[in-house]
């Protein structure tokens, strides 16, 4: 393998932490050194990074890349190496019995150079659809389609890329009770459980409570930040069992989706210390093209909120890696640690325009991608299309479905 110097960049690693201009060296796949003026290696490749900053590796802890399994799906090289996100984590696009095909076709496939991990959904049959098909045949919410030996030999077959689970958290007649989050919890271990906060068409949910009250520390609530989703009683303020998820560690991930995310319950949100622990997109074919974008759009709207950029930096990088527990193997460039980075810039242009699907906010700058290292290996980035560059792409109706 070729080693490669990145020189003169901003390197920002939170796990240090580290915030100063210096040379990235790596060789082996992995960070040997990091410091001023390093010497080139021989014959080894040289990027010359001076106006950008070198971070931990961008992680999209929840997007749809199990391209070819329904019709839900965007290709995972299209919004991760393409756009400098090394690493991105399938929301549980699939199912147990469909996972192994998954597999093949996408996390092992050797054209995608994305890094691949999944949350699977503990059915033995779900596939994320654009009608939402397993809802709308009700065996979302079947007692049939739940087999707690085979989810635990799925995951045990692919307990390399498994990082957790990823429940629709339905009922079958008990509004306080899952049946399919409580399987999901028996087999986990510590790994964490994503549960989709808000509804589905055609089968029932427990209510946001119960929710709150079934998770365990380490546990992520994906489209935390939705309007109406439960988590702010009707005087405005946080709910008791809000307060006491997060405070034994339950985790708040944005999940952007088409409709999930909203500006206006952010703010509120925030403004009582509930801040976004991860800034994931949910992206699939129906927000792709907008109001989500790319990752990238997901952190320029954190900027767009008030958050500083190192905090934005650990929000998309250190804290994705620690939730799924990949600390040590993702979320920093200290030397010794695997070389999976990231390298951004943050555009000059002024201010620019954001938009959650319904309210425009102006952002200090654009985090634009530069490129990633993967896996020890340089591949430049392209720009995303963004609301800035685009405006609105989408109309009423066009959002599509949430995952």
């Amino acid at each position: 393998m070729t080693a490669l110097l990145l020189q003169g960049a901003r390197v920002i690693d939170p796990t240090g932490p580290v915030d100063e201009v210096a040379d990235v060296l790596i060789d082996d796949g992995r960070v040997r050194q990091v410091g001023p003026s390093l010497v080139p290696p021989p014959g080894g490749e040289c990027v010359d990074l001076r106006g950008t900053m070198v971070i931990p590796a961008l992680v999209d802890l929840h997007a749809h890349v199990m391209a070819g399994l329904g019709d839900f799906c965007v290709e995972a090289d299209s919004i991760g190496v393409d756009l400098g996100v090394p690493v991105v984590v399938d929301g549980g696009t699939s199912g147990v019995s469909t996972f192994d095909i998954c597999r093949r076709a996408v996390i092992d496939h050797p054209l995608v150079r994305t890094r691949v991990l999944a949350f699977m959904d503990p059915n033995r049959i779900y596939l994320a659809t654009g009608d939402f098909i397993c809802h709308k045949l009700e065996i979302a919410n079947d007692l049939r389609n739940l087999d707690v030996e085979a989810l635990a030999a799925a995951v045990e077959r692919n307990a390399d890329v498994v990082v957790g689970f990823k429940v629709r958290a339905c009922h079958v007649g008990d509004p306080l009770h899952s049946p399919f989050l409580a399987a999901a919890l028996e087999v986990a271990d510590a790994r964490p459980v994503m549960v989709h906060l808000g509804r589905f068409p055609h089968t029932p949910t427990i209510t946001p409570a119960a929710l709150l009250d079934a998770l365990r520390p380490g546990d992520i609530i994906t489209h935390a930040f939705r309007g109406a989703g439960g988590l702010l009683g009707p005087d405005g303020r946080p709910t008791p069992q809000l307060r006491e998820a997060v405070a034994r560690g339950v985790l708040l991930d944005m999940g952007h989706s088409a409709t999930d995310f909203r500006f206006s319950e952010a703010r509120r949100l925030m403004d009582h210390g509930y801040r976004p622990f991860t800034a994931s997109t949910d992206l699939n074919v129906f927000n792709v093209g907008g109001p989500v974008f790319s990752y990238l759009e997901n952190l320029t709207k954190l900027l767009a909120l008030g958050c500083t950029l190192p905090e934005v930096v650990e929000v998309a990088t250190t804290n994705p890696a620690r939730a799924i527990g990949w600390d040590g193997r993702l979320g920093s460039v200290a030397p010794g640690c695997p070389a999976e980075l990231s390298v951004i810039s943050l555009s000059d242009e002024g201010p620019v325009p954001v938009s959650d699907g319904v309210e425009p906010l102006m952002a200090p700058g654009a985090v634009v991608p530069v490129g990633c290292v993967r896996d020890g290996v340089w591949i430049p980035a392209r720009r995303p299309a963004s609301f800035a560059s685009a405006g609105p792409t989408w109309g009423v109706g066009s959002g599509g479905p949430v995952g």
